[in-house]
């Protein structure tokens, strides 16, 4: 497959160099420091799943010299970037993607499928739902900290053949990143999402890691707030949920996902570490917006929102 990871950053560098590795035909398109060091000596990636480089990566800057060399040649596009993000990459991804082009967003937040959808059309549209933490090292490198789950995949709608969901799940898993096909995407996303809302935000506004979070009753607390006001907003706006009560969550939550990544750092606190813009916004920010939307009340989800949106107030 020729393959484009269209905000290649920490995540996108991952699946960029494992796919590489595997043989695809990759290219990466991100910041020009980081793509410069890969372009000149290429791309390393170490943690959990051991030490690789991979080489032999196409990489760009920007889209303009992108789309004049690779306009619809693309199987694949993964896109990687920040939610607030999506809708100039969505604007971009007008004129790169080509009419047999898959997009599959492995972003944090709500409505990024539906924006490329918009974009492209609902049966070009793939989700993807990751639990495993990559971190940026330096210039050229990367890092997974930890992973709570395998990577799942799935199609927003059923025009888009199973096979090709299959196909790439298939190729993401030989590349030596284990990805299963989901037939509810929109569930395993929102899986992610009460997992992100969770714990993110607390991490970012205490700045502690996961495992942290969960040594006092105090945090603990917090928790099971923001995750009921969740499963409050998706009663309402009939989103299914697994598991099926907030009960349930909140202990597969603490005993299973948080001892699987009790040292990481969500992306949340070091976005605020580095003095970058988070993704309150399509977080808990979007469960305050549902809420209302539904005559209902948030107020663990606004609190962490606005806490969030005054340390950013900072910096931006």
């Amino acid at each position: 497959m020729k393959i484009l990871i269209y905000g290649a950053g920490s995540v996108g560098c991952v699946f960029g160099g494992f796919l590489a590795k595997a043989g695809e035909d990759v290219v990466l398109l991100g910041r020009p420091t980081h793509m410069e060091i890969i372009k000149a000596r290429g791309l390393d990636i170490t943690g959990i799943w051991g030490n690789h480089h991979a080489e032999g990566l196409s990489c760009f800057t920007n889209s303009r010299d992108l789309k004049e060399k690779h306009a619809g040649s693309f199987d694949l596009v993964l896109l990687t970037v920040k939610a607030y993000d999506t809708v100039a990459a969505t604007a971009d991804l007008r004129n790169i993607a080509g009419e047999n082009t898959y997009i599959l967003s492995l972003q944090n937040g709500i409505g990024n499928l539906e924006m490329i959808a918009k974009a492209v059309g609902a049966e070009q549209t793939l989700g993807g739902r990751i639990i495993f933490g990559a971190e940026f090292v330096s210039p050229g490198s990367v890092k997974v900290g930890v992973s709570a789950e395998d990577s799942v995949v799935g199609r927003l709608s059923a025009g888009t053949p199973r096979e090709k969901v299959e196909e790439i799940a298939n190729l993401f898993t030989l590349s030596g990143i284990k990805t299963a096909v989901s037939e509810n995407i929109q569930k395993s996303i929102w899986g992610k999402v009460i997992y992100s809302c969770a714990l993110s935000p607390l991490s970012a506004v205490l700045g502690v890691t996961c495992g942290q979070l969960v040594e006092t009753e105090y945090t603990r607390d917090i928790i099971r707030r923001v995750v009921a006001e969740i499963y409050a907003v998706a009663q309402k706006k009939n989103i299914e949920l697994e598991p099926k009560t907030k009960e349930e969550y909140t202990k597969v939550l603490f005993n299973r996902l948080v001892p699987l990544t009790s040292a990481y750092k969500p992306p949340m606190l070091r976005d605020l570490e580095r003095l970058k813009k988070t993704e309150i916004d399509h977080l808990n920010g979007m469960i305050v917006q549902m809420a209302r939307e539904a005559g209902l009340f948030a107020p663990a989800n606004q609190l962490l929102t606005e806490l969030v949106k005054f340390k950013e107030s900072k910096h931006l």
